[in-house]
């Protein structure tokens, strides 16, 4: 954990010891209210993905603001999060293993917990732990609707079979569906983006309809994320969506143009000059992640950052030279914030320029 024995709660932005995860609230409150409209609107459900964030403290906020439920990559995310009092969870993900199940069993006495499943072998050794357990976890199939990961093949026999086996489970709520567009959720190319979420989408919404033609309900039928929220709330079939980056935001996705404002950032601090074009930083590598491209300097459009070692940012000018003098404190916004998040053990809440909270992330290093 970080040392915050020389920090509290009120002070300003210029006393907080770097490199610190800070998170603007009038941001993330505006962000998040931006969205929990567009779904009471829409009539369709919000279940945001805490994989994002990893910090129950937000997804207490977008439950505040109408949130169904939350969604969790991994098992040790769900836990942190119910360890918070969150009731309705999703684990968008396959529980794989006697460890893990045991554990998904034990949390199933604690929430209203909901797995993915897309293998029938799976699925019964789920229904023999519940059963020995004493609980009755929901259900949803994975259905492969063109990411290529996880999942039954989306309009297929296999899908309509899985669906009768679940159903058919005396200890598991089977409850409907769940597909991922991963690969077209991010591109910057809005007509690409939109073709390729529509075919996918249209494979979950005719997957739903072969498996409510062979007799059996799908109450929930679940996709997308903030890269494509408005249009899987246009179809019919589709009750909720998994979207989670909108909260925070970062460098990739605000560059889809999506109404949404960066939230997070990392504050570090000038520490080196070695020339009138170069500014180095102590923030590198250990503090953000460039999968996704490297990070922006908040409100420095003349700088730019063309590298990261493990504890240093390299920033160059454009044009010109820098009057940015050591000591002095900048803001980059992460490339990937969901990456960038899992690097920090606490995030900073500030409103006004002073600080509200510090939060925990929970969820951070959650990988089991």
């Amino acid at each position: 954990m970080a040392d915050t024995t020389y920090e509290y709660l009120g002070m300003g932005k210029a006393e907080i010891d770097t490199p610190v995860l800070l998170v603007e609230l009038e941001v993330l409150e505006a962000n998040i209210a931006r969205m929990a409209r567009h779904f009471r609107e829409s009539g369709k459900y919000l279940r945001p993905h805490t994989k994002s964030h990893k910090t129950p403290a937000i997804a207490l906020k977008q439950l505040e603001a109408g949130a169904i439920g939350i969604t969790c990559a991994k098992l040790g995310e769900a836990e942190a999060m119910a360890d918070a009092g969150i009731q309705d969870i999703l684990m968008a993900n396959e529980v794989i293993g006697a460890k893990k199940i045991t554990r998904l069993m034990a949390l199933a006495r604690r929430c209203d917990i909901m797995v993915a499943v897309d293998n029938p072998q799976n699925l019964a050794q789920l229904e023999e732990a519940a059963g020995k357990a004493g609980v009755k976890p929901r259900i949803l199939l994975e259905i492969n609707i063109g990411h290529n990961r996880c999942g039954v093949a989306a309009g297929s026999a296999a899908a309509v079979e899985l669906a009768k086996a679940a159903a058919a489970c005396r200890h598991l709520r089977y409850c409907g569906m769940m597909g991922y567009e991963g690969h077209v959720v991010d591109l910057e190319d809005k007509t690409a983006r939109d073709g390729g979420a529509r075919e996918c989408l249209q494979r979950l919404v005719d997957t739903r309809a072969a498996v409510e033609g062979a007799g059996l309900p799908v109450e929930i039928c679940s996709a997308s994320g903030t890269g494509d929220y408005y249009l899987a709330t246009t179809y019919a079939g589709i009750t909720e969506v998994q979207a989670g980056s909108y909260a925070l935001m970062d460098v990739a996705y605000g560059k889809l143009g999506l109404g949404f404002d960066h939230a997070l950032t990392v504050l570090t601090t000038v520490i080196s000059r070695p020339s009138p074009e170069r500014v180095i930083t102590d923030a590198g590598l250990k503090s953000l992640t460039p999968e996704h491209g490297l990070p922006v300097v908040k409100g420095h459009p003349e700088l730019e950052c063309h590298a990261l070692s493990e504890e240093h940012g390299r920033l160059r000018t454009l044009q010109g030279s820098s009057e940015l003098q050591v000591g002095e404190l900048l803001e980059f916004i992460p490339g990937h914030g969901c990456t960038t998040i899992n690097l920090h053990d606490q995030l900073y809440a500030m409103r006004a320029g002073k600080l509200e909270a510090i939060w925990p992330v929970a969820g951070r290093g959650k990988v089991r």
